[in-house]
């Protein structure tokens, strides 16, 4: 399967003192790709209303590897390392211009929110497109700027 895109452009309110897009705001476009890819799996506003479930980012971690400036584009490519049944492991590939400007890593939990908030598993029809789009060994083993190890251990969640 391929790899999700989302893509963007860097807005003038993104830029800090040095002349380059602000730390948080590689977070925020991470963020707005994640979401994108979530309803591209499914998790749209129709689907959280009508199971009160929805995704919480649990840890991520980012290599900020080159400076972007105002008004460049942005592509961000989402890969999936691993899932189970309630959480999902993102890789993800921000560039610009042909150079990558970072790579994150995002562990997602499925929640339900209804009462108190708590892991819930994720519907068949979701982890099926996961298992459809999930990177081979090799392939994740291939990819550069891996965060510390970050895994799907049993017996948490």
């Amino acid at each position: 399967m391929k790899p999700h895109v989302y893509k963007t452009v860097v807005a003038a309110e993104w830029i800090d003192y040095n002349g380059h897009m602000r730390d948080a705001h590689y977070g925020l476009v991470f963020s707005h790709a994640v979401e994108s890819f979530e309803i591209a799996l499914g998790m749209d506003a129709a689907y959280r209303k009508a199971t009160g479930c929805t995704f919480y980012l649990i840890e991520d971690h980012c290599f900020y590897l080159s400076e972007v400036k105002e008004g460049d584009p942005l592509s961000v490519e989402i890969r999936v390392l691993e899932h189970d049944e309630k959480r999902i492991l993102l890789h993800q590939t921000m560039t610009s211009r042909g150079t990558v400007a970072a790579v994150s890593e995002y562990m997602e939990l499925h929640v339900s929110q209804q009462d108190t908030p708590r892991a819930a598993p994720m519907p068949e029809a979701m982890q099926q497109i996961l298992r459809d789009a999930r990177l081979s060994a090799e392939e994740t083993a291939g990819l550069r700027h891996r965060a510390r190890p970050m895994g799907l251990t049993r017996g948490r969640a």
